[in-house]
């Protein structure tokens, strides 16, 4: 019987390039707790303050700006907008995610995006050793240090949740 073939996403190469040690998740996304964050974080046998989302935001001028925050936070834009230098941020329209970034809804991982864009991580991210992220599919997390994104995308760290 052949062995299945182990998934790489963009962001698991991405990681191994840079030489980073990451742990893998996968699980059904069909399940109702996979709605969720915290759903995610107890499928996956972790804690909740640990799992992160990827917010990807614009200001209406050319200028886009990814914000990582626990999964259960919401976004304050204007503090986000802050952190970023810039006068205002929203949500990016979900059409236009896929063109943005190379990712969809519920697989966009602040790793290995279409460009290098100013990635700015919620502060709650000191509250843990590591943090999980979507690894670049639906379905799939990548659970490493925060410091791996401040050292591998130049992110900042700074309070963005509401």
């Amino acid at each position: 019987m052949a062995k299945k073939k182990e998934l790489k996403t963009n962001a698991m190469r991405f990681l191994e390039e840079h030489g980073v040690e990451y742990n893998h998740y996968e699980f059904d996304v069909k399940s109702d707790a996979a709605k969720t964050g915290v759903g995610v974080a107890d499928i996956i046998g972790k804690e909740h303050n640990q799992v992160f989302k990827t917010i990807m935001t614009t200001d209406g001028k050319g200028n886009y700006v990814v914000g990582v925050l626990m999964s259960e936070d919401s976004i304050n834009f204007k503090k986000l907008a802050k952190a970023a230098g810039l006068k205002s941020l929203s949500m990016l329209p979900l059409k236009d995610l896929t063109t943005i970034t190379g990712y969809v809804k519920g697989g966009c991982s602040p790793f290995s995006m279409k460009k290098l864009f100013p990635t700015i991580i919620d502060r709650k991210c000191n509250n843990v050793e590591t943090i999980i992220i979507s690894a670049g599919k639906v379905g799939h997390q990548i659970e490493v240090k925060p410091d791996v994104l401040v050292e591998l995308i130049n992110a900042k760290i700074a309070d963005i949740s509401a």
